[in-house]
């Protein structure tokens, strides 16, 4: 696959002190940077029909970078039992814009552009210890995000801001009984390419629950929530300046629920779950003067079903999961689902490992059988299933327990196949960008 080749450095550095009352103190930077020839559509490997001036591949040069200081303590004192975070991220891509040739001209225009998404953010919580009750997190938390794109031509970006208070609580009133529910308040601030401003607040909700019908062998669980998620900023290199946002933008808000049974007995474990999420003013904005404000209403719902046995050095377990996802009550595809949900379907997977202790090696493999997904949109081709295995041997001297070396092969089959969550399969002009082919990893790593 053209494109598909990376030219990938990253590092991380961490440094943590820790105090002889129990407070620790903690700071990690990370760099991630790639920059090497894609798609021209970077999550599309083709599509027909496309301007003659643009070229299959072009350069995006990618470098994120993150750093993160953290506090917190390894013992509780009472009621104090805190922890900190304060966070700043940073993500530049750079890739060159191409316009139509100018006259007679064949030769494509083309000049940088850059998109740039930065966050500060962080959160200060406390847990406060219940005895054998259980615990309650009180905190607040802000973030205080930017997305801009620039090149030669405009430059537009959106920000948004947000202060959050909470508190959840994760109890067992009773034996055999375990709840945690908590509430959530937010007000976030949010300003447009144009420079409006709109401030929006909201309450967030949940309860979730479990109970032993049968100690230890059967258990009924449940949940339910609300978020209030506020308003999303745009992709960069969709942004627009001259975006109408009318009366502005109203928040996405989620509903949720999931209740679920779970059998075990002499290692074996059997669990069945239904679940469903409506997620209402979804923002999915397009470049478009009028697209600003375009949002979607999201239904994904289903059920999963499991079976597994675990003995003293290994497990297996296989699982079954049906998943239907509807966007404005139609069927759902990946372009109109573009930063929601893509078509899922029908999707089984095997699992299992060994270790044997006295050589310290491990062996294991995985299956995953996705169905052909045929309930597609009107006027669009069915998704094609597939079957993906990998396998793995590990291996850890039992005289250097810190050693760990690993070898790998993925897609054992040589499949040809786009995942499921891939752009573009439901559509005759799009060739989807495809997984790898058959690949073999050999790894070793150090612990100390």
């Amino acid at each position: 696959m053209l494109g598909t080749k990376s030219d990938l450095l990253s590092g991380l550095l961490k440094l943590g002190w820790e105090a002889p009352s129990g407070d620790r103190f903690q700071i990690s930077h990370e760099r991630v940077r790639d920059d090497a020839l894609r798609p021209f559509r970077g999550n599309i490997g083709f599509i027909t029909g496309r301007p003659v001036w643009e070229p299959r591949l072009r350069r995006y040069e990618i470098d994120r970078q993150n750093t993160v200081f953290s506090y917190s303590r390894t013992t509780a004192l009472g009621w104090w039992d805190p922890k900190g975070v304060l966070a700043y991220s940073r993500t530049n891509v750079d890739t060159p814009i191409f316009e139509r040739p100018v006259g007679a001209s064949t030769v494509p225009v083309s000049y940088p552009g850059t998109g740039t998404t930065d966050s500060f953010n962080g959160k200060f919580e406390n847990r406060f210890g219940l005895g054998s009750l259980g615990s309650v997190t009180a905190g607040v938390d802000f973030y205080k995000d930017k997305a801009l794109y620039k090149d030669r031509n405009f430059r537009a970006d959106e920000k948004a801001s947000n202060v959050g208070l909470y508190a959840q609580a994760r109890l067992t009133p009773i034996e055999r009984t375990r709840i945690s529910f908590g509430l959530r308040g937010d007000r976030q601030w949010f300003t447009g390419t144009t420079g409006r401003e709109w401030d929006n607040a909201g309450l967030s909700r949940n309860i979730s629950g479990e109970f032993d019908l049968i100690p230890e062998h059967l258990t009924l669980k449940a949940g339910y929530s609300h978020v209030w998620g506020g308003i999303q900023l745009a992709e960069n290199f969709i942004m627009n300046p001259a975006w109408n946002y009318g009366t502005g933008l109203k928040p996405v808000t989620s509903d949720n629920v999931t209740a679920g049974l779970v059998a075990r007995w002499q290692g074996f474990t059997l669990e069945g779950s239904v679940f469903r999420t409506v997620l209402d003013h979804a923002r999915a904005a397009r470049y478009a003067v009028a697209s600003a404000t375009l949002t979607r209403e999201v239904e994904s719902q289903g059920f999963e079903i499991g079976l597994g046995y675990a003995w003293e050095d290994g497990f297996v377990r296989a699982k079954y999961a049906d998943v239907d996802v509807r966007i404005d009550n139609q069927r759902a595809d990946s372009d109109t689902g573009t930063y929601l949900a893509t078509p899922i379907g029908q999707i089984w997977t095997l699992t299992a490992a060994h270790t044997f202790k006295a050589y310290g090696v491990t062996i294991g493999a995985d299956v995953e059988i996705v169905r052909d997904y045929k309930k597609v949109a009107p006027g669009n081709q069915p998704l094609k299933g597939y079957e993906v295995v990998n396998a793995f041997v590990e291996y850890k001297p039992l005289q250097l327990p810190h050693l760990t070396f690993r070898a790998e092969v993925k897609n054992l089959l040589d499949q040809t196949y786009a995942d499921r969550a891939t752009y573009g399969q439901e559509f005759g002009t799009v060739t989807p960008l495809y997984q790898p082919g058959r690949s073999f990893v050999l790894s070793a790593a150090a612990r100390f």
